[in-house]
């Protein structure tokens, strides 16, 4: 099992796909470069103390994805460990995350707190 990292590496300014004004100010008001998001298991479970900021927009978009990484990749068809970035779904402002699978540990639970 893996649990999948997605670190931001860019957060873009404001801009128009059609070259009219947007109403969009500023960059994104809630990740910045070297922002991390942790997820692991089947289905994707966020890991709180490995992760700085949630937007659930960008949560939407990554979630279906982190089902597929964290899972052993045996096939030669499967095209998990290709994928390397991914992005945000906001067209003026994307923010776009690097995808790191980690394996986890033996032995190690990552949802639950020690008791």
């Amino acid at each position: 099992m893996y649990k999948v990292v997605f670190e931001v590496v860019e957060v873009n300014e404001p801009r128009s796909l059609d070259g009219e004004p947007t109403h969009v100010s500023g960059p994104c008001k809630i990740y910045g470069v070297g922002d991390k998001v942790t997820v692991t298991g089947n289905p994707g479970r966020l890991v709180l103390e490995e992760t700085d900021s949630v937007c659930l927009a960008a949560f939407s978009a990554i979630l279906p994805l982190t089902s597929a990484m964290c899972r052993e990749v045996t096939e030669p068809w499967d095209y998990m460990d290709k994928i390397k970035y991914y992005s945000c779904p906001d067209s003026e402002r994307p923010v776009v995350f690097r995808v790191t699978r980690v394996p986890v540990e033996q032995g190690e639970v990552p949802l639950r707190k020690p008791e």
